[in-house]
């Protein structure tokens, strides 16, 4: 009886103890989790003139690190904005997409495609010309001049509505007494002009948005000027492009001392200046990037685009370049930018003038040295030096009469060997031997005759 009564008791307890934790206060309800499309990466941003290119890969993964992401399309959005105000914060991710103006929609290749692809036969109509998840894409904007202008963000949001009656709020320092010639972009006192700021996010098969990409945006000042057309020369295995200096470009020169007592004299009501003080901004010197491309490669209008890479590693202070690609036979165009540094930023120039050239092999090898001949029974022996020519295709053997006969060619295809046992002389005639080394251009450069030897069958 006693054993029962416990149980009981046990069996109290434990449902006490249940009923007080199912009676406990409830936290607040968790959000699902929200499994979209990774943001793009490696985001590059380059303004050439008046065209910015961007350049980003497709994700691949979903925010939960499944793979592959659940995404059709990756759309970008571009938007010209001013400096915020300070104590302003920056346009959350849902205001940028309802203000910003959407510029391209890059559809993306479904994953099934590419199973499909792989069938015997293979379907037909996949677009297999998309780009995939994790490919790289390219995107480019030509700007305009009202895209110059900063956005109006004062319906997003009226933390954005500036008074603009308030003077107060435009209001910029003066400098008095002083009249220079172009106001230097670098005062501090000087308001920061706007910029134009791309993003790129995925969208899910829900049309759901994904993560939005990190915010890139490229100065609106104006570009320096275009150099003139590039001159272009080659030889058998580099090619050199030269250029003039761009109009108004500036020059690693250092300025001249001022002289602060005929300013305060001109200007008594100026403060003193010091003499470690710059009295004009400092300009980073004009540098060069130098592009090519082959005219003969038609790229149609829905084409895609490709961002263009200079092919100078570095920006050139010179105004010279040696291209190490020469490829006979196939035509290249050379294009020259001029380069500005604006606060730390790149802007570069509209395109020069192309100058194109057609690389034609009219380059003969080196003549063949050290030839050498050795007379036997019925014929004479020929021996020389080899040619280190990477195009080389030969070596015709020439002979003629002592001591004036004229030289001609004893084969018509070139040797390889760089040996010939000549058979066809007649017993006691002396001769006259020539070697040249012939390469592979259609037709075939020659070179210089190598030394000449004398010599006859016995």
């Amino acid at each position: 009886m006693s054993q029962i009564r416990c149980h009981c008791t046990v069996v109290t307890f434990l449902l006490v103890l249940l009923t007080a934790v199912g009676c406990g206060k409830k936290g607040p309800p968790r959000a699902p989790i929200r499994i979209v499309p990774t943001e793009p990466t490696d985001f590059e941003v380059r303004r050439l003139g008046a065209e910015v290119y961007l350049q980003f890969d497709v994700p691949a993964t979903n925010t939960d690190d499944t793979a592959p992401a659940d995404l059709v399309t990756v759309e970008v959005y571009s938007i010209t904005l001013d400096p915020l105000p300070e104590g302003v914060s920056p346009l959350t991710d849902e205001e940028f997409v309802e203000v910003a103006t959407l510029i391209m929609t890059v559809d993306v290749r479904s994953p099934v495609a590419l199973d499909l692809a792989e069938l015997t036969p293979p379907v037909e109509g996949i677009l297999l010309e998309l780009p995939a998840q994790g490919e790289t894409v390219a995107v480019r904007e030509v700007l305009t001049p009202e895209m110059l202008s900063s956005a109006d963000l004062s319906d997003v949001d009226r933390r954005f509505d500036i008074d603009e009656d308030n003077e107060d709020d435009a209001e910029v320092p003066v400098v008095t007494g002083l009249r220079w010639v172009e106001t230097p972009k670098a005062f501090p006192f000087l308001p920061e002009r706007p910029r134009r700021t791309y993003v790129a996010i995925g969208r899910t098969a829900d049309g759901d948005y994904g993560n939005m990409s990190a915010q890139f945006s490229v100065r609106l000042d104006a570009a320096p000027s275009a150099p003139g057309p590039p001159k272009v020369s080659y030889t058998v295995d580099a090619v050199t492009i030269t250029w003039l200096p761009a109009p108004n470009a500036m020059r690693a020169l250092q300025a001249t001392a001022l002289d602060l007592s005929a300013l305060e004299a001109a200007a008594p009501e100026l403060p003193v200046l010091l003499e470690s003080t710059p009295a004009i901004a400092s300009a980073e010197p004009t540098t060069y990037n130098v592009y090519t491309y082959n005219p003969r490669v038609v790229v149609s209008a829905d084409g895609d685009v490709v961002m263009p890479i200079p092919v100078n590693a570095v920006p050139l202070e010179t105004f010279e370049l040696s291209d190490a690609i020469v490829k006979f036979g196939v035509e290249r165009c050379y294009i020259v930018r001029a380069i500005s540094i604006v606060d730390g930023d790149s802007i570069e120039s509209e395109a020069s003038s192309p100058t194109c050239v057609e690389f034609r092999d009219t380059f003969s090898p080196a003549a063949p040295r050290n030839l050498a001949a050795v007379g036997s029974v019925g014929a004479v022996s020929l021996i020389w030096e080899p040619n280190s020519e990477a195009d080389l295709a030969g070596y015709l053997v020439l002979r003629g009469e002592s001591p004036n006969g004229t030289l001609e060619a004893l084969m018509t295809v070139p040797l390889t060997e760089t040996n010939y046992r000549d058979t066809s002389g007649t017993t006691g005639v002396t001769y006259i031997y020539a070697v040249v080394a012939a390469d592979g251009a259609a037709p075939p450069n020659i070179s210089e005759l190598s030394n000449r030897v004398t010599e006859s069958p016995q």
